[in-house]
């Protein structure tokens, strides 16, 4: 799974989820789940007050036979339901995808379109040639410095190219889910969903002001991302 909220404060943000993807009981739920709130949870503060609330509201739809308490087989079968949507929605993402690097419209991506994409996304001030596993090698089919949507299409049927839904997958939701099961006996109560997020969202608010900033959400990222590596 993707970690779209910030590391540090991944918890905090645990049982945030949109309208869309609350409907299919998706463990998708337990982050922010389109590319959209992907965006906000980078972008927009979070008050600490605000925490116990969303994780008792995300909670209860988790809480399919409504025993107070959230199993890794409740996850993994939502996960499964999850990957099932995913897969009949890959090409309308990936069509989607195409057409926002494609800015003009033309039926192909140049550099310039994917650096801009990239600066827009990221919010950076000037452009970086990217890595060879960038977009152009994976998709470039005839070197030419530009990926049609033929290309494109290839790429990602092949899966050089991986159009993800965001969301969080497979290992990383059960390392989130032992995070917060503090006794260890396999089920998360409310308590302890509400504890850890509330004990991961003063790890990464800094300067204790009760507000998560953008800049604070990406640093706990940048940090979590740090520690898994090493």
């Amino acid at each position: 799974m993707k970690l779209f909220v910030s590391g540090g404060a991944v918890l905090a943000a645990l049982f945030t989820a949109s309208p869309a993807i609350s409907k299919t009981a998706s463990p998708a739920s337990l982050t922010s789940a389109t590319p959209h709130l992907r965006r906000s949870a980078l972008t927009a503060s979070q008050n600490r007050s605000d925490v116990s609330g969303r994780v008792e509201r995300m909670f209860k739809k988790l809480d399919l036979n409504q025993d107070g308490f959230i199993t890794k087989d409740e996850i993994a079968g939502k996960q499964s339901l999850f990957d099932q949507r995913a897969a009949r929605t890959a090409p309308q993402r990936a069509k989607k995808r195409f057409d926002r690097l494609d800015a003009n419209h033309d039926g192909q991506i140049t550099q310039a379109e994917a650096d801009a994409a990239r600066i827009a996304r990221k919010g950076a001030t000037k452009p970086k040639r990217r890595s060879p596993s960038s977009l152009f090698a994976k998709a470039d089919a005839n070197k030419d410095g530009i990926v049609t949507r033929s290309e494109f299409d290839a790429a990602t049927a092949s899966g050089k190219i991986k159009v993800r839904h965001a969301s969080m997958r497979g290992s990383a939701i059960i390392r989130l889910f032992d995070a917060a099961d503090l006794n260890r006996d396999g089920r998360l109560s409310l308590q302890e969903a509400q504890q850890a997020a509330l004990q991961q969202f003063d790890a990464a608010d800094a300067n204790h002001d009760g507000v998560l900033s953008p800049d604070e959400r990406r640093q706990a990222l940048k940090a979590a991302r740090a520690k898994r590596r090493a």
